[in-house]
Protein backbone atom coordinates (compact mmCIF):
# COMPACT_ATOMS: atom_id res chain seq x y z
CA UNK A 1 0.00 0.00 0.00
CA UNK A 2 1.49 3.18 -1.12
CA UNK A 3 1.56 6.37 1.97
CA UNK A 4 0.09 8.92 0.42
CA UNK A 5 1.68 12.54 1.88
CA UNK A 6 -2.26 13.15 3.36
CA UNK A 7 -1.94 9.97 5.38
CA UNK A 8 1.61 11.12 6.22
CA UNK A 9 0.39 14.44 7.39
CA UNK A 10 -2.96 12.62 9.70
CA UNK A 11 -0.52 10.61 10.80
CA UNK A 12 1.15 13.04 11.99
CA UNK A 13 -1.42 14.92 13.49
CA UNK A 14 -2.82 12.16 15.04
CA UNK A 15 0.95 11.63 16.92
CA UNK A 16 0.69 14.82 17.49
CA UNK A 17 -2.85 15.03 19.29
CA UNK A 18 -1.60 12.02 21.35
CA UNK A 19 1.61 13.18 22.27
CA UNK A 20 -0.28 16.60 23.96
CA UNK A 21 -2.51 14.32 25.46
CA UNK A 22 -0.57 12.54 27.34
CA UNK A 23 1.90 15.93 28.32
CA UNK A 24 -1.73 17.45 29.69
CA UNK A 25 -1.98 14.38 31.63
CA UNK A 26 1.80 14.12 32.96
CA UNK A 27 1.24 18.34 33.36
CA UNK A 28 -1.37 17.98 35.77
CA UNK A 29 -0.23 14.91 37.54
CA UNK A 30 2.57 16.74 38.79
CA UNK A 31 0.81 20.29 39.37
CA UNK A 32 -2.27 18.60 41.38
CA UNK A 33 -0.17 15.73 42.64
CA UNK A 34 -3.28 13.42 42.02
CA UNK A 35 -2.89 10.67 39.24
CA UNK A 36 -6.60 10.39 39.04
CA UNK A 37 -8.23 13.72 38.73
CA UNK A 38 -11.42 13.23 36.42
CA UNK A 39 -13.37 9.07 35.69
CA UNK A 40 -11.97 9.03 32.02
CA UNK A 41 -8.24 8.85 33.94
CA UNK A 42 -9.41 5.47 35.74
CA UNK A 43 -12.27 4.50 35.95
CA UNK A 44 -11.94 1.81 38.37
CA UNK A 45 -9.66 4.19 40.96
CA UNK A 46 -12.11 6.82 40.50
CA UNK A 47 -14.76 4.78 42.05
CA UNK A 48 -12.80 3.59 44.57
CA UNK A 49 -11.70 7.19 45.53
CA UNK A 50 -15.24 8.27 45.66
CA UNK A 51 -15.96 5.24 48.03
CA UNK A 52 -13.23 6.49 50.47
CA UNK A 53 -14.74 10.05 50.52
CA UNK A 54 -17.71 8.86 50.91
CA UNK A 55 -16.47 7.27 53.91
CA UNK A 56 -14.30 9.63 55.51
CA UNK A 57 -17.26 12.41 55.60
CA UNK A 58 -19.48 9.90 57.45
CA UNK A 59 -17.23 8.89 59.61
CA UNK A 60 -16.49 12.84 59.81
CA UNK A 61 -19.98 13.46 60.80
CA UNK A 62 -19.55 10.24 63.38
CA UNK A 63 -16.71 12.04 64.92
CA UNK A 64 -18.45 15.18 65.28
CA UNK A 65 -21.25 13.39 66.74
CA UNK A 66 -19.01 11.52 69.23
CA UNK A 67 -17.59 15.14 70.08
CA UNK A 68 -21.10 16.09 70.73
CA UNK A 69 -22.08 13.50 73.04
CA UNK A 70 -18.90 13.51 75.20
CA UNK A 71 -19.13 17.10 76.10
CA UNK A 72 -23.13 16.35 77.10
CA UNK A 73 -22.40 13.53 79.01
CA UNK A 74 -18.88 15.18 80.55
CA UNK A 75 -21.76 18.55 81.63
CA UNK A 76 -24.29 15.63 82.91
CA UNK A 77 -21.60 14.16 85.23
CA UNK A 78 -20.28 17.54 86.58
CA UNK A 79 -23.87 18.34 87.13
CA UNK A 80 -24.71 15.18 89.21
CA UNK A 81 -21.31 15.96 90.56
CA UNK A 82 -22.43 18.82 92.40
CA UNK A 83 -25.75 17.19 93.32
CA UNK A 84 -23.86 14.67 95.67
CA UNK A 85 -22.47 17.54 97.04
CA UNK A 86 -25.44 18.75 98.00
CA UNK A 87 -26.57 15.58 98.96
CA UNK A 88 -24.08 14.74 101.00
CA UNK A 89 -24.37 18.37 103.04
CA UNK A 90 -28.41 17.63 102.92
CA UNK A 91 -27.92 14.50 105.19
CA UNK A 92 -24.94 16.24 107.42
CA UNK A 93 -27.69 19.31 108.17
CA UNK A 94 -30.04 16.27 109.27
CA UNK A 95 -27.96 14.81 111.28
CA UNK A 96 -27.03 17.93 113.27
CA UNK A 97 -30.56 18.39 113.33
CA UNK A 98 -30.99 15.30 115.24
CA UNK A 99 -28.69 17.04 118.14
CA UNK A 100 -30.44 19.79 118.51
CA UNK A 101 -32.77 20.15 121.57
CA UNK A 102 -34.75 23.50 119.66
CA UNK A 103 -36.10 24.01 115.75
CA UNK A 104 -32.61 24.32 113.93
CA UNK A 105 -34.30 27.06 111.84
CA UNK A 106 -30.71 27.85 110.19
CA UNK A 107 -30.03 24.66 109.01
CA UNK A 108 -33.73 24.74 107.32
CA UNK A 109 -32.58 27.96 105.18
CA UNK A 110 -29.38 26.23 104.05
CA UNK A 111 -31.54 23.26 103.32
CA UNK A 112 -33.91 24.99 101.64
CA UNK A 113 -31.18 26.90 99.33
CA UNK A 114 -29.88 23.80 99.20
CA UNK A 115 -33.13 22.20 97.48
CA UNK A 116 -33.28 25.75 94.75
CA UNK A 117 -29.98 24.47 93.25
CA UNK A 118 -30.69 20.81 93.11
CA UNK A 119 -33.56 22.37 90.65
CA UNK A 120 -30.92 24.27 88.82
CA UNK A 121 -28.60 21.52 88.44
CA UNK A 122 -31.91 19.38 87.25
CA UNK A 123 -32.62 22.32 84.16
CA UNK A 124 -28.53 21.92 83.00
CA UNK A 125 -28.07 22.73 79.89
CA UNK A 126 -26.05 22.11 76.72
CA UNK A 127 -25.74 23.74 73.72
CA UNK A 128 -28.57 25.18 74.89
CA UNK A 129 -30.46 21.98 75.59
CA UNK A 130 -31.85 21.05 78.67
CA UNK A 131 -30.18 17.26 79.22
CA UNK A 132 -32.62 15.89 81.82
CA UNK A 133 -35.98 16.32 80.39
CA UNK A 134 -35.66 12.92 78.06
CA UNK A 135 -36.30 14.23 74.24
CA UNK A 136 -38.24 17.42 75.57
CA UNK A 137 -35.30 19.57 75.56
CA UNK A 138 -36.06 23.51 74.68
CA UNK A 139 -38.28 23.86 78.24
CA UNK A 140 -37.14 23.27 81.65
CA UNK A 141 -37.93 19.83 83.00
CA UNK A 142 -38.43 20.79 86.53
CA UNK A 143 -40.06 23.98 87.86
CA UNK A 144 -41.04 25.17 91.43
CA UNK A 145 -44.43 25.79 91.59
CA UNK A 146 -46.19 28.61 93.97
CA UNK A 147 -46.24 25.96 97.03
CA UNK A 148 -42.85 25.50 96.14
CA UNK A 149 -43.58 21.68 95.18
CA UNK A 150 -41.53 21.18 91.73
CA UNK A 151 -42.98 19.23 89.35
CA UNK A 152 -41.33 16.96 86.47
CA UNK A 153 -42.52 18.32 82.35
CA UNK A 154 -40.02 15.95 80.58
CA UNK A 155 -40.41 12.42 79.84
CA UNK A 156 -38.38 9.30 80.13
CA UNK A 157 -37.15 8.78 76.12
CA UNK A 158 -33.48 8.29 75.64
CA UNK A 159 -31.49 10.47 73.21
CA UNK A 160 -29.45 8.57 71.10
CA UNK A 161 -27.14 9.35 68.86
CA UNK A 162 -25.51 8.02 65.46
CA UNK A 163 -21.96 6.94 66.19
CA UNK A 164 -21.15 4.31 63.61
CA UNK A 165 -23.22 2.87 60.65
CA UNK A 166 -24.58 -0.21 62.68
CA UNK A 167 -24.43 1.56 66.67
CA UNK A 168 -25.64 4.52 68.98
CA UNK A 169 -24.69 6.28 72.11
CA UNK A 170 -27.34 7.16 74.69
CA UNK A 171 -25.79 11.14 74.93
CA UNK A 172 -28.13 11.42 78.57
CA UNK A 173 -30.20 9.75 81.36
CA UNK A 174 -34.03 11.39 81.95
CA UNK A 175 -34.62 12.85 85.21
CA UNK A 176 -36.94 11.03 85.68
CA UNK A 177 -34.50 8.18 86.78
CA UNK A 178 -32.75 10.14 88.66
CA UNK A 179 -33.82 13.40 90.41
CA UNK A 180 -38.16 11.84 90.32
CA UNK A 181 -37.48 8.27 90.17
CA UNK A 182 -37.47 6.11 93.20
CA UNK A 183 -36.48 8.80 95.45
CA UNK A 184 -38.03 12.44 94.74
CA UNK A 185 -35.06 14.40 96.64
CA UNK A 186 -37.26 17.42 96.14
CA UNK A 187 -39.93 16.53 98.17
CA UNK A 188 -37.84 14.52 100.06
CA UNK A 189 -35.77 17.59 101.23
CA UNK A 190 -38.69 19.85 101.91
CA UNK A 191 -40.28 16.72 104.53
CA UNK A 192 -36.56 17.29 105.57
CA UNK A 193 -36.81 20.78 105.87
CA UNK A 194 -40.25 20.66 107.82
CA UNK A 195 -39.46 17.73 110.26
CA UNK A 196 -36.53 20.01 110.76
CA UNK A 197 -39.01 23.23 111.52
CA UNK A 198 -40.71 20.84 113.79
CA UNK A 199 -37.96 18.76 115.40
CA UNK A 200 -39.54 15.86 114.65
CA UNK A 201 -36.53 13.32 115.09
CA UNK A 202 -37.85 10.10 113.82
CA UNK A 203 -39.28 11.86 110.34
CA UNK A 204 -35.66 13.82 110.20
CA UNK A 205 -34.12 10.00 110.75
CA UNK A 206 -36.67 8.73 107.68
CA UNK A 207 -35.23 11.27 105.30
CA UNK A 208 -32.26 11.18 106.10
CA UNK A 209 -32.14 7.78 104.82
CA UNK A 210 -34.08 8.71 101.79
CA UNK A 211 -31.06 11.19 101.19
CA UNK A 212 -28.98 7.61 101.66
CA UNK A 213 -30.84 5.77 98.79
CA UNK A 214 -30.44 8.79 96.80
CA UNK A 215 -27.43 9.18 96.63
CA UNK A 216 -27.06 5.29 95.71
CA UNK A 217 -29.16 6.58 92.31
CA UNK A 218 -27.30 9.14 91.38
CA UNK A 219 -24.21 6.82 91.82
CA UNK A 220 -25.74 4.29 89.74
CA UNK A 221 -26.49 7.38 87.33
CA UNK A 222 -22.79 8.55 86.92
CA UNK A 223 -22.47 5.34 86.55
CA UNK A 224 -24.05 4.75 83.18
CA UNK A 225 -22.47 7.75 82.01
CA UNK A 226 -18.95 6.67 82.72
CA UNK A 227 -19.78 3.70 80.43
CA UNK A 228 -21.12 5.63 77.85
CA UNK A 229 -18.08 8.15 77.94
CA UNK A 230 -15.77 4.52 77.85
CA UNK A 231 -17.79 3.49 75.14
CA UNK A 232 -17.21 6.83 73.05
CA UNK A 233 -13.60 6.81 74.03
CA UNK A 234 -12.90 3.18 72.64
CA UNK A 235 -15.26 4.16 69.25
CA UNK A 236 -13.37 7.79 68.59
CA UNK A 237 -10.25 5.37 68.48
CA UNK A 238 -11.72 3.05 66.47
CA UNK A 239 -12.77 5.51 64.29
CA UNK A 240 -9.47 7.53 64.20
CA UNK A 241 -7.90 3.88 63.01
CA UNK A 242 -9.92 3.05 60.60
CA UNK A 243 -9.39 6.86 59.48
CA UNK A 244 -5.38 6.03 59.22
CA UNK A 245 -6.30 3.17 57.18
CA UNK A 246 -8.84 5.17 54.38
CA UNK A 247 -6.15 7.99 54.19
CA UNK A 248 -3.57 5.50 53.34
CA UNK A 249 -5.85 3.57 50.77
CA UNK A 250 -7.05 6.99 49.70
CA UNK A 251 -3.19 8.12 49.05
CA UNK A 252 -2.15 4.67 47.25
CA UNK A 253 -5.29 5.15 44.82
CA UNK A 254 -5.32 8.59 43.99
CA UNK A 255 -1.58 10.43 44.77
CA UNK A 256 0.86 10.46 42.19
CA UNK A 257 4.24 9.51 42.98
CA UNK A 258 6.16 12.85 42.35
CA UNK A 259 9.72 11.57 41.25
CA UNK A 260 8.00 9.42 38.77
CA UNK A 261 5.52 11.73 37.97
CA UNK A 262 8.46 14.39 36.92
CA UNK A 263 10.02 11.57 35.16
CA UNK A 264 7.19 10.61 33.03
CA UNK A 265 6.71 14.60 32.32
CA UNK A 266 10.16 14.72 30.80
CA UNK A 267 9.80 12.07 28.51
CA UNK A 268 6.17 13.05 26.93
CA UNK A 269 7.93 16.47 26.21
CA UNK A 270 10.70 15.21 24.52
CA UNK A 271 8.45 12.94 22.61
CA UNK A 272 6.32 15.69 21.81
CA UNK A 273 9.61 17.61 20.52
CA UNK A 274 10.98 14.70 18.09
CA UNK A 275 6.89 14.50 16.90
CA UNK A 276 7.35 18.15 16.52
CA UNK A 277 10.46 17.88 14.49
CA UNK A 278 8.92 15.51 12.30
CA UNK A 279 6.48 17.53 11.42
CA UNK A 280 8.72 20.66 10.72
CA UNK A 281 10.85 17.92 7.91
CA UNK A 282 7.46 16.81 6.62
CA UNK A 283 6.17 20.08 6.08
CA UNK A 284 9.71 21.07 4.13
CA UNK A 285 9.01 18.63 1.77
CA UNK A 286 8.49 19.54 -1.91
CA UNK A 287 7.16 17.50 -4.58
CA UNK A 288 11.26 17.28 -5.87
CA UNK A 289 11.43 15.13 -2.67
CA UNK A 290 8.74 12.46 -3.78
CA UNK A 291 10.28 12.73 -7.27
CA UNK A 292 13.53 11.41 -6.20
Amino acid sequence: MRVTEGMSYQTLLRDLAFGQDRLQNSQNEVSTGKKVTAPSDNPIAASDIVRLNTEGNEANQFSKNLTFAKAKLQIADTALDSVEQMVERARTLGQLSLGEGNPASAYVAELNGLRDQMVSAANTTHAGRFIFGGSITTTPPYVKNPDSSVTYQGDNQDMPIQVTRNSTLQTQIPGSEIFSGSVDIFSTMSDLANAMQTGDKSAIDAQVKKLEQFSDVVSVARSKIGGYLNAAANIDSELSSTGLVRKSELSQVQDADLAQAITQLTMNQQQLQATMAVGARLSQLTILDYLK
